[in-house]
């Protein structure tokens, strides 16, 4: 049996829609039952943002529909939450162009260090770089349905609450230098910049 969410013959209006792709701003025209399109302007794979799989807790077919799905999007649902709340914020910036691109680049440069560290919640560090010029961002998130305890760690993030573990300490860490990486490489002037990590201060020497 297929998924009636899969097949066609119960599609409407909806059934494919256009998005701008979240590196570059290009629309990508995507049909609902695709996993992900490569960008032709840039080159990057952009999952459909509005692929969900909270049917699975509930679906008896979940596990074949589920099955059928690319590896590598299964491994890669955090990326999907990260495309939808990137795509959710480049709304709030229409007009404010410039604040989306800070964004974007410190999310880039976040995730960048998250990678060579191989520390910290690297999904919770993205959004918060997302979100730093995004007023009542709780409500964003909880409107996207992230997990409540992934909205308590950005809000700890963007809020500079203390941390209480070692990985909400180099969480905070790769963030707060992400942010500053970001400012320097958007020509703000930071006089003898203090680093928090070592891929942070090697990511300084390369600028």
């Amino acid at each position: 049996m297929q998924c009636p969410g899969q097949d066609n013959r119960y599609w409407d209006g909806e059934a494919v829609f256009e998005i701008p792709c979240p590196h570059c701003g290009n629309v990508l025209e995507f049909f609902k039952d695709d996993s992900q399109r490569s960008c032709k302007q840039c080159g990057n794979r952009v999952l459909n943002p509005r692929i969900d799989f909270g049917c699975a807790a509930y679906c008896s077919h979940a596990e074949q529909c589920l099955g059928a799905m690319p590896p590598e999007l299964l491994a890669k649902q955090k990326n999907l939450f990260k495309d939808k709340l990137s795509l959710a914020v480049r709304k709030q910036f229409v007009g404010k162009e410039e604040l989306f691109k800070k964004g974007s680049l410190c999310t880039e440069i976040a995730e960048k260090l998250c990678k060579e560290e191989q520390r910290g919640d690297m999904a919770a560090v993205l959004a918060a770089t997302l979100l730093v010029d995004v007023e009542n961002s709780t409500a964003l998130l909880e409107e996207l349905k992230a997990d409540p305890k992934m909205i308590e760690a950005v809000n700890r993030l963007l809020d500079h609450q203390p941390p209480g573990t070692d990985e909400e300490q180099v969480s905070a860490d790769i963030f707060h230098d992400a942010c500053m990486l970001t400012e320097i490489q958007s020509g703000k002037h930071q006089e003898n910049p203090v680093f928090k990590t070592a891929s942070g201060t090697n990511a300084f020497k390369e600028i």
